[in-house]
């Protein structure tokens, strides 16, 4: 089974609280039946294990690229970014595929669907992308 060592896995131990752990696998110690996730070198005993799937990108680097910076700004997914971008009247830029329909706009809330405008627009978070105009994330 050391052929998942290096390779980025979702361990699951199929318990009651179906609890799964995320990271690189960088060790397999098949004598004292454990592995070793990082980050964090979490150890992990053989006989919690239910399940090892192989994963192409972690949870934990989707959130960080979420708000990596860029030279026009970050295109928000978090709603921490949305409420930050509220908070400090940060402009934002609304694309709509292709399409740029507003280079300045200022958001007044939001929910998990969906964004209102200052000027009473709503619109849906899933159709459209926000681009906050910072270059902080």
């Amino acid at each position: 089974m050391k052929h998942w060592i290096g390779k980025k896995v979702v361990v699951d131990n199929g318990g009651p609280y179906q609890t799964k752990r995320y990271g690189t696998l960088i060790r397999w110690n098949d004598k004292e039946q454990y592995i070793v996730l990082s980050p964090g070198g979490v150890r992990i005993g053989m006989k919690d294990i239910m399940s090892i799937r192989e994963l192409s990108v972690l949870p934990q680097e989707t959130r960080e690229a979420a708000g990596r910076s860029n030279p026009i700004g970050y295109v928000m997914r978090s709603m921490r970014q949305f409420e930050h971008a509220i908070l400090f009247h940060s402009e934002v830029m609304i694309w709509h595929g292709n399409t740029l329909l507003s280079s300045k706009a200022r958001l007044v809330k939001h929910n998990d669907q969906t964004v209102t405008l200052e000027d009473g627009t709503v619109l849906e978070k899933r159709e459209h992308r926000f681009i906050v105009r910072s270059f902080r994330g």
